[in-house]
């Protein structure tokens, strides 16, 4: 019955692509999955604290907390947890050779397009967000902000 807090960040360039990562954990429910920056608040985390911190291990690069705008919130009930995910915004020109990625963490970054996201998710290449964008249209929202 207990939740935990974690973070999404998805940060857009000029051109409407998002930045996206491919996991490297062997341990996560479809190793290699690509999905947006993200991880678990910490005992005493904010969520702003989270994001700022999560950017920072699995990208390398350190943000104004001005620059995360917090587009959502997501309470999810599953078998194995219960969390409630806090789902950031970064409109930001981040050039991928700036990048220090976390190899534990991260395998590989690109920009994609929405459309193209969507498409990864149906080959299950993606993290699974069909549920999320169903009953609370979490894509949708992240374009329409």
């Amino acid at each position: 019955g207990e939740y935990h807090l974690v973070v999404h960040m998805w940060f857009r360039n000029k051109d409407g692509k998002y930045l996206i990562q491919q996991r490297n954990k062997l341990t996560d429910r479809i190793p290699h999955q690509w999905f947006c920056t993200g991880g678990a608040a910490v005992s005493g985390d904010t969520s702003l604290e989270a994001a700022m911190r999560e950017t920072k291990e699995e990208l390398g690069i350190s943000l104004h907390p001005s620059k995360f705008k917090h587009i959502s919130r997501y309470f999810m009930d599953q078998p194995d947890t219960n969390y409630i995910s806090d789902v950031y915004l970064i409109e930001e020109d981040i050039l991928i050779k700036d990048l220090i990625l976390d190899t534990v963490e991260v395998r590989d970054v690109a920009y994609k397009t929405i459309e193209e996201v969507k498409e990864m998710i149906k080959q299950k290449q993606f993290w699974n967000l069909e549920r999320q964008e169903t009953r609370q249209g979490y894509l949708s929202t992240l374009e329409k902000s």
